[in-house]
């Protein structure tokens, strides 16, 4: 079976595009393979092609749907074949600001069973949990933008470090043992992980320290977005450059349309953030520079949202100094992943005269989004999986592991607050650990 479509009826409804595609699949593979779509209760109309050879019809639902009910409107479009749920959701997945996503072992046997009971054929989504690594993390939009976190663990039967979830896991092997007795395999066992390491970290380094000649993306008399200048994950620093002997002196600054969220430096102390869509007035002096660093959060990753650009532009749209438009931006591309400390030209404490800002109750780092780094070092029998508590003393940033990306975390906002690294990704010997701190930090 090869799949042609995935839930394209949420997205679209073009016909002819769902027809090409399946003529380049057969012209590709031939006619010897089912060809194949998926798609929500009714998303099938526009998603898939009805009374169409070869093109074969499944649907999509989860724990506590009504499967005779789905299934009987699937069979009015498709009159003949299986009945298939392709995506049968043993979970969900989790979202910034939200409560850890579950769905109850009972109910999934429950569902499973129903499902069996009337002969479908079933794909469990998911089976086993997986991770977000790097800043593939996406995003919904549900009446405005929510980002996923770094975890995809999907409450799934089997977590997203590979260990068994003995509730789910037995509900499920319950109902295949009663439709397909005599299965006696062994219970899969937990894999031995890495625990107890201390880590200290310093400060060494700021993300404003990248912004250079090396970074410059263009220079563009207003604000352009990311996909503009052709940056499409992380950070891009926006930068403009104060007239010499004319200072902006406790003027009023507004950012419009920023998507996700916006780090504001003026002179190198960090002022203010700026979430997605906030309309927030702020007063600041600069006599040098002011520079606007945007962070994106993912892209949406399901419905017609991703047709809006409106809802999918990554960085800001204008900034404003007294009402009226300011101009003359340098645009810069920040590399989340470089810790180094090669480029480190700023001091790393605020002036004695600077007092830290307060951002709703809590003090932001004095000079910006900074790095923190710290080593530690491992025997080869202790190369196991692990996972990195970000406590609560962090705010929102990268977690950096020997130079690779593990992940976001925003312990501020939760559900994750620990994340997984496999170990793979560690070495007999000295490790590098870095945090990306993106906003305050409370105490280490």
């Amino acid at each position: 079976m090869i799949q042609v479509e995935n839930e394209y009826g949420s997205f679209g409804c073009d016909h002819n595009y769902i027809n090409v595609l399946t003529w380049f699949f057969q012209d590709s593979f031939g006619p010897d393979v089912i060809y194949f779509t998926t798609d929500g209760p009714g998303g099938y109309k526009c998603g898939s092609l009805q009374g169409t050879q070869p093109l074969f019809t499944t649907i999509d639902f989860g724990v506590g749907s009504d499967a005779a009910k789905d299934f009987a409107k699937l069979r009015k479009f498709q009159p003949n074949g299986p009945n298939v749920n392709s995506e049968f959701y043993t979970g969900w997945l989790d979202h910034w600001k939200h409560k850890h996503s579950t769905r109850p072992a009972e109910k999934l046997g429950e569902s499973l069973d129903k499902l069996v009971s009337l002969n479908a054929s079933v794909n469990l989504y998911m089976w086993h949990g997986g991770s977000n690594f790097g800043l593939w993390s996406g995003a919904q939009n549900r009446n405005g933008l929510i980002a996923n976190p770094t975890s995809y663990d999907y409450d799934a039967p089997q977590s997203e470090w590979g260990d068994v979830k003995l509730d789910k896991y037995w509900a499920i092997r319950n109902v295949t043992e009663k439709y397909f007795p005599g299965n006696k395999m062994p219970v899969p066992q937990d894999s031995k992980k890495l625990g107890g390491i201390p880590l200290n970290l310093t400060l060494v380094g700021l993300l404003t320290d990248q912004i250079g000649p090396e970074t410059l993306v263009k220079r563009f008399p207003l604000p352009h977005t990311m996909e503009q200048v052709g940056v499409f994950e992380g950070i891009l620093a926006y930068e403009h450059e104060v007239t010499p002997g004319k200072p902006l002196v406790n003027v009023e600054l507004e950012i419009l349309g920023v998507h996700d969220r916006a780090y504001v430096v003026t002179d190198g102390i960090f002022v203010q953030v700026v979430g997605r869509e906030e309309e927030v007035k702020f007063n600041v002096t600069a006599h040098k520079k002011i520079t606007i660093l945007v962070e994106n959060m993912g892209y949406i990753g399901f419905s017609k949202a991703m047709l809006d650009y409106n809802a999918e532009y990554k960085g800001l749209k204008n900034v404003t100094v007294n009402g009226c438009v300011w101009t003359h931006w340098n645009h810069y591309k920040i590399n989340v992943t470089d810790t180094s400390t090669r480029r480190t030209t700023n001091k790393l404490t605020a002036a004695s005269s600077h007092k830290t800002k307060i951002w709703k109750g809590k003090e932001l780092l004095p000079k910006g989004p900074a790095i923190f780094s710290g080593e530690f070092v491992l025997e080869k029998s202790q190369l196991l999986d692990t996972f990195v508590n970000i406590t609560r003393s962090w705010s929102k940033g990268y977690l950096i592991v020997n130079d690779i990306l593990i992940g976001r975390y925003w312990p501020d906002a939760g559900p994750q607050y620990t994340l997984y690294l496999p170990g793979v990704w560690l070495k007999e010997g000295t490790n590098t650990i870095s945090l990306v701190e993106t906003a305050e930090l409370h105490s280490l």
